[in-house]
């Protein structure tokens, strides 16, 4: 199960207010876990008892990208294929976005273009390959048909129980081709890439729910938001630096997850307020 290390808004709070000098430091948070859902937004119990939430600043193909990764190392090998094929088609539709608006078009517009074709995975597909060529003037990097797509058909549409070492050699070539095409986009668009994040993250959908219910109740929610720093992430991504954490393969991100599902804490460093 993948589950995401989150923070207690009411625990960093209580750290914000104590006003705990930098060169002493604050006394560690321990790390909530909570399993990963579809809307970005996650009620949080603490070991101290507070009920608080946490919205996570990333976007969906990140999240099923790692997602893959955990089902590997808990030996679901079929189901980390079928979400390392997600991913990769959610980052396809993230990239038009970003083309799209790059090229001038509003969100609305980009939505409405979107429609057209949200349901038909070969069309979204030719899209990518066409605005790819256009924007880098080469061809894009794709599964080859002969070997990963029909490894992928026949995981997916044909009921084949992939081995460990097949859906690794998959997820590997899935980064690749996300990460190689996600580097040269966000270095080409720096901004369009940013904006789009934002609009279609789950940050955006969490704060739009938190709204509506703040609407209804007539209550202020208070909520914490963390960037999950995830294998493949777009604001931080491992390209960054070269002595990353997240650095090497599929098999090297499975110790890294594993790893990261033991309790952690983190620690607030701060200066004490002016009075």
């Amino acid at each position: 199960m993948m589950l995401l290390d989150l923070i207690c808004f009411d625990c960093l709070m209580e750290q914000v207010n104590k006003g705990v000098s930098k060169d002493v430091g604050s006394e560690p948070i321990m790390t909530p876990f909570e399993p990963v859902n579809n809307d970005g937004l996650y009620k949080v119990n603490c070991h101290k008892g507070h009920q608080s939430l946490t919205v996570i600043d990333n976007i969906n193909f990140e999240i099923l990208f790692d997602y893959s990764i955990n089902a590997i190392a808990d030996g679901y090998y079929r189901e980390a294929v079928s979400s390392f094929t997600s991913a990769m088609e959610r980052y396809y539709e993230f990239f038009i976005k970003v083309v799209l608006k790059a090229s001038g078009n509003s969100f609305s517009d980009i939505d409405n273009i979107w429609k057209t074709i949200s349901h038909q995975s070969e069309r979204q597909l030719g899209a990518y390959v066409i605005l790819y060529s256009q924007t880098f003037l080469e061809e894009s990097d794709l599964l080859n048909n002969n070997k990963e797509t029909k490894f992928r058909n026949s995981v997916i549409h044909k009921g084949y129980i992939p081995s460990k070492d097949e859906a690794v050699n998959f997820g590997n070539r899935v980064m690749e081709i996300i990460e190689g095409s996600l580097i040269k986009l966000k270095s080409k668009y720096p901004k369009e890439v940013e904006e789009t994040f934002d609009n279609f993250g789950y940050k955006k959908l969490a704060e739009t729910s938190i709204k509506k219910t703040e609407k209804e109740t007539g209550n202020e929610l208070n909520f914490a938001c963390v960037n999950i720093m995830t294998t493949i992430n777009v604001k931080h991504g491992r390209e960054i630096n070269k002595d990353d954490g997240r650095k090497g393969d599929v098999l090297t991100q499975i110790e890294r997850v594993i790893k990261r599902r033991n309790l952690r804490k983190l620690r607030l460093v701060k200066d004490k307020p002016i009075k």
